[in-house]
């Protein structure tokens, strides 16, 4: 049977943790991409450590798109489905992530010690008329898995994969000789090699289905496949920091194993801390003895930092800290996306809050947001965050090679750079509290360090006249950022008409591919969403009052009697009434799907 020719699918590889999902995933993902085939994966991690396997808490997998065409988000539903066992197939189907034609692959090897609960799930698939291929992994790789103590199952599953999706076995290969090649022994490597081509020959016998892609193979010249963690992290070292310190949290920690690896070559440091409390004093305290700093985390050590974070603004010291948000309140959900934590950067620390927030959309976003983030907190010294979540930190993407900055001074910042995030470049001299700002060592330098008030000499002062200008200080910095905003992209042709839709990270390029659907279809919708997030552009109101309507679309908790982060954030800036018209706190990440729908209904309700 010839292959069915597509543009875009989805699948899914679905194991307990610890049996390799997640590694198929990034091999497949990165065959997909020699061939030329644009690809977008995000991992699925389970929050335990080591959950009992043949449970619902231990699914582990990837959810891998592919398309002849450039992606900019996960997508909406999966095609194929491959799963280990019975157990993950039905955790999976209660997410209702799935097309109605899925064609789901069911290794039924634990069958025989679980008759019932195969059955149980069988039918639930034959009562949502979903299509099951039952198999067997063939005798053959049956015998060699065994040998390696019931290792390698995930390597029949790419080979399965790789025959439906017609992926040359050669790329396939290639790629795990890369992955494993160096940490296996030749004769264990090549036993891993041949359960792959048992899979795929099996698919190929027997799986009545395969596609090809119609489109013709993207150039793949200088092209990188890149999640967003691993950007943020080259992009650290490209803005000239020359220090991270961190404490380990979900999802922000390859953030510093990445560096770990790499920062002493380009003479940064990694420093682990004790607790978040120490990792941002350590970071504060680099950066007054004029050493560029950083500190990531997440949402449970955002709250840890704040003290940090207000002395920091009034003791004008710059510091850089990286947000990669998971879902919450406290420990909440450590491998699951969440757009929570917007008040907690912009309002969270005591006091008036004087404080600059950046987000990432996509890779490239993360790659120079450091440099962007770099630049606003030495100019102003105040505290600057560069906001991203759980899905953005490991979603894989291929992209145009960067172009590589190497800064050492922040005031040769590419003009390009500025452009990237709609902001003009700031003024020379910006008013400090203190017109000392030397750093430590400097001849005749000597400043006082303190988060108690102060006069512009640096000498403590309580009066009023002095508190009153401190804070003006502190807040004009803020206003000369929202002064050299630019006025936003909106996605698309629409600049007025009936409907604006808003957001911020990592929902940019679902809101983007939703509303440039709606577009095509006619109607009059907007798209917009922010990469400088705090403050906002001046015109704003302006822009908002171009459309009927405006709403936001975010991966937080909303109803109709607790308005989301950024949608109370906007109306309390604009003053215009806006209203979430698309809230989720699944931690699951946001679909072009449910937009495009929540766009057409709220259009309907317009009329």
């Amino acid at each position: 049977m010839s292959a069915k020719q597509i543009h875009v699918s989805r699948f899914e590889i679905l194991m307990d943790a610890g049996s390799g999902a997640q590694k198929a995933g990034d091999i497949l993902i990165t065959a997909f991409a020699h061939t030329g085939r644009y690809v977008f994966i995000e991992p699925m991690i389970p929050a335990e450590i080591s959950p009992p396997a043949r449970t619902k808490p231990a699914l582990s997998g990837s959810i891998v798109r592919l398309a002849d065409f450039d992606l900019k988000n996960i997508g909406n539903n999966t095609d194929i489905i491959i799963a280990q066992h019975e157990i993950v197939l039905d955790r999976r189907l209660d997410d209702g992530e799935h097309n109605t034609n899925v064609e789901i692959l069911l290794d039924m090897g634990d069958q025989k010690a679980n008759e019932t609960s195969y059955e149980q799930v069988l039918k639930r698939c034959t009562k949502e008329n979903l299509s099951v291929h039952p198999f067997h992994i063939v005798d053959e790789a049956k015998a060699i898995i065994k040998t390696l103590a019931g290792r390698g199952k995930n390597m029949y599953y790419i080979g399965v994969i790789s025959a439906i999706y017609t992926l040359p076995e050669e790329f396939v290969i290639e790629e795990i000789k890369a992955t494993f090649g160096k940490k296996l022994k030749p004769e264990i490597l090549e036993k891993n090699i041949e359960i792959f081509h048992l899979g795929y020959v099996y698919a190929s016998d027997n799986i009545e289905y395969s596609y090809t892609f119609k489109g013709s193979a993207s150039a793949t010249g200088k092209k990188v496949l890149i999640d967003g963690n691993s950007a943020l992290s080259a992009g650290i070292i490209d803005a000239g920091f020359k220090m991270l310190s961190g404490y380990p949290i979900t999802p922000a920690s390859s953030i510093m194993h990445n560096l770990a690896k790499t920062f002493p070559a380009h003479g940064g440091l990694v420093h682990q801390a004790e607790d978040e409390i120490a990792a941002i004093g350590a970071a504060v305290g680099a950066y007054f003895g004029g050493v560029p700093a950083v500190t990531a985390t997440s949402g449970p050590g955002i709250s840890l930092k704040q003290e940090f974070i207000g002395y920091a603004a009034v003791a004008e010291i710059p510091v850089v800290i990286v947000d990669v948000q998971r879902g919450g309140p406290s420990t909440g959900l450590p491998t699951k996306t969440e757009q929570s934590d917007l008040p907690a950067v912009i309002f969270g620390s005591h006091g008036d809050h004087t404080k600059i927030v950046l987000s990432v959309g996509n890779i490239l976003d993360c790659f120079y947001a450091p440099l962007m983030a770099r630049y606003l907190a030495e100019k102003l010294r105040l505290p600057v965050f560069i906001m991203s979540d759980f899905q953005m930190a490991n979603s894989y993407k291929v992209i145009d090679k960067p172009q590589i900055n190497a800064v050492d001074n922040i005031d040769d910042i590419p003009d390009y750079i500025l452009d990237h995030f709609w902001i003009s470049r700031l003024p020379e001299n910006i008013e400090m509290v203190r017109t000392n700002q030397a750093a430590p060592g400097t001849e005749d330098g000597m400043r006082r360090v303190t988060g108690l008030n102060t006069d512009e000499t640096g000498k403590v002062n309580y009066f009023a006249g002095t508190n009153q200008r401190s804070h003006t200080v502190r807040n004009n910095k803020v206003h000369a950022v929202q002064h050299a905003l630019k006025e936003p992209e909106l996605f698309g042709s629409c600049q007025e008409g009936d409907l604006l839709v808003v957001g911020w990270g990592s929902t940019r390029g679902a809101i983007a591919e939703a509303v440039h659907d709606c577009q095509d279809e006619g109607l009059k919708v907007g798209g917009m969403c922010f990469r400088i997030v705090y403050p906002l552009p001046l015109m704003l109101k302006d822009i908002f009052a171009r459309f009927k309507r405006v709403v936001t679309v975010e991966g937080a908790y909303g109803d109709d009697l607790k308005r989301t982060p950024l949608a109370m954030f906007l109306r309390s800036k604009t003053l215009v009434d806006i209203n979430p018209m698309l809230s989720r706190a699944t931690g699951r990440p946001i679909a072009p799907g449910p937009i495009k729908e929540g766009i057409k209904k709220t259009l309907e309700e317009m009329t």
